[in-house]
């Protein structure tokens, strides 16, 4: 459980991220770019260039999906996306947040591998239809998977 006091915005935030990664677990690209801005920015932590816009994120996806699976990699699925120690900022319309995201999995026989740890921040505005969206991410792994634990 965060230790932050929790304020509206930062409930809100909360859902968005919890459901943009239950989107993710899911495999629903398109659920996920709703909670995007358009024009979003992202340093996604298996990409070197910035990604701008839905249309550049969508070639990544393309991408990653179709590279050939390197053997010495290990092998492991997700099963779990956990949010922690998130903060959230408000600077006039804007608001910034930073939080660590613990990624757990399961190895092809079932058994749990160590975690991903990162650390993301994300700005985030209010879309002209209410919500509230990412305008731009940065993603930042500092425990990459896959060790057996």
């Amino acid at each position: 459980m965060d230790p932050i006091p929790s304020t509206p915005l930062h409930a809100a935030v909360h859902r968005l991220l919890s459901s943009m990664y239950e989107d993710y677990l899911r495999g629903d690209p398109s659920a996920i770019d709703a909670r995007l801005m358009a024009d979003v920015t992202i340093f996604d932590s298996a990409a070197d260039d910035l990604v701008t816009g839905l249309r550049e994120l969508a070639t990544l996806r393309r991408e990653r999906s179709s590279r050939p699976v390197d053997p010495d990699a290990p092998v492991w699925s997700e099963t779990a996306l956990t949010i922690s120690d998130l903060r959230v900022r408000e600077i006039g319309d804007t608001a910034v947040a930073t939080w660590w995201l613990r990624v757990d999995g399961t190895d092809p026989g079932g058994a749990a591998v160590s975690p991903e740890l990162s650390r993301n921040t994300a700005v985030l505005q209010s879309h002209p239809d209410g919500t509230l969206r990412i305008a731009h991410l940065h993603e930042d792994v500092r425990q990459e998977a896959g060790l057996i634990v």
